[in-house]
């Protein structure tokens, strides 16, 4: 009985002791995939774990403000670049420069913005510096060596304040501080930064606007172009949302936005009565009479109608010559018919025109 008892008592330590090892073994690797797809949350992780390291010693405290301001921008740029295609910017890098020998630097590098700063005695500082800095460099690049003054510096606000919102309240204080309480005085700014929130609020900030600039950007860049023409167009493109973000449900507008640089659509997809009824004709039909030198379509719909969306386009692409760019799944905070906002998930399926002659690094 001794012996069997011994033997009974063996297996279960080993089989405990195997499942032990193999639990953290998956773990390990489970970690490691996930920190090699998400590297911002792995910067994060050595920002948190370099926080506590500093008070046992100094030299850590460089390496925990390096690693948190790339953390926080790098976890925003993949945000937005999975809202909007073909930004320039892949990711940050910060370095840290002598405070008396050299300049405040940036610049790009294979798709990676180097910023080279001089280390602040607060974090807080330091957040709001890199932030401002990468915004104002590389956000929008192309288009905002073109566009006016008001326009360019309203964008930086907005976006660097889109950045910081989610921070601790004191982080974003100290950007209103340093940055943005002097520029709001100006009523241009102020007045486009207002549209801004409006338009961010149902959910089209990055995947039209912030995506129609980088597509103008990018047809103006290094060539012959109308300062003024550009100015007024832009003015035009922030309006236009501005008066459809502000739209009351089932609520017809103009839908189409034909400029010079900017020209493209929205089509709002999947009324439940009209899909009822009609199933994807009408929605199909529609989309076959768009402009023919339109560049762009923005299907807009409930996200629980979003595979409705994709069969219309899907059935009509090869008729319409489109080719899908993106997507995206949102909140949007919408008016219903009496005007009072509603929050809503939204879908946004973008489609490109297959003629269009700008193409890009994807």
């Amino acid at each position: 009985m001794k012996k069997i008892f011994n033997k009974v008592d063996f297996n279960f330590y080993f089989d405990f002791n195997f499942s032990l090892w193999t639990i953290s073994t998956l773990t390990l690797v489970g970690l490691f995939i996930y920190y090699l797809r998400n590297p911002e949350k792995f910067e994060k992780l050595i920002a948190l774990i370099s926080k506590f390291l500093k008070y046992v010693s100094n030299k850590f405290d460089k390496t925990y403000v390096k690693y948190d301001l790339q953390g926080k921008i790098n976890d925003y740029l993949k945000k937005v670049s999975h809202r909007t295609k073909h930004l320039d910017i892949k990711k940050i890098n910060v370095e840290w420069i002598d405070v008396s020998e050299q300049t405040e630097t940036q610049f790009i590098q294979n798709g990676e913005l180097i910023l080279r700063l001089k280390k602040g005695e607060h974090q807080n500082e330091n957040i709001v510096k890199a932030s401002m800095a990468f915004i104002s460099y590389a956000f929008l690049k192309k288009a905002k060596s073109y566009i006016a003054k008001y326009q360019r510096e309203s964008m930086d606000l907005f976006a660097c304040y889109d950045l910081l919102k989610e921070e601790k309240s004191e982080i974003l204080d100290q950007f209103v501080q340093d940055f943005m309480k002097d520029k709001m005085d100006n009523k241009k700014i102020s007045d486009f930064f207002e549209k801004y929130s409006d338009i961010d609020d149902v959910g089209i900030f990055y995947p039209v606007l912030v995506q129609e600039l980088t597509f103008l950007g990018e047809k103006v860049f290094a060539k012959k172009r109308d300062a003024q023409n550009i100015h007024k167009e832009v003015t035009e493109l922030v309006n236009f949302l501005y008066r459809y973000a502000n739209r009351k449900l089932r609520e017809d507008i103009v839908n189409d936005f034909s400029g010079t640089y900017c020209k493209f659509g929205i089509r709002i997809i999947g009324r439940s009565i009209v899909i009822n009824r009609d199933g994807e004709r009408v929605y199909k039909n529609h989309l076959k009479k768009i402009a023919s030198d339109n560049e762009t379509l923005y299907l807009i719909g409930s996200n629980e109608h979003k595979k409705f969306i994709n069969e219309v386009f899907e059935n009509c692409k090869e008729e319409i010559g489109y080719s899908k760019l993106m997507e995206d799944t949102y909140v949007a905070t919408i008016k219903d018919k009496d005007g009072e906002n509603i929050k809503v998930m939204s879908y946004i399926l973008t489609v490109r025109n297959d003629s269009i002659k700008v193409y890009h690094k994807k």
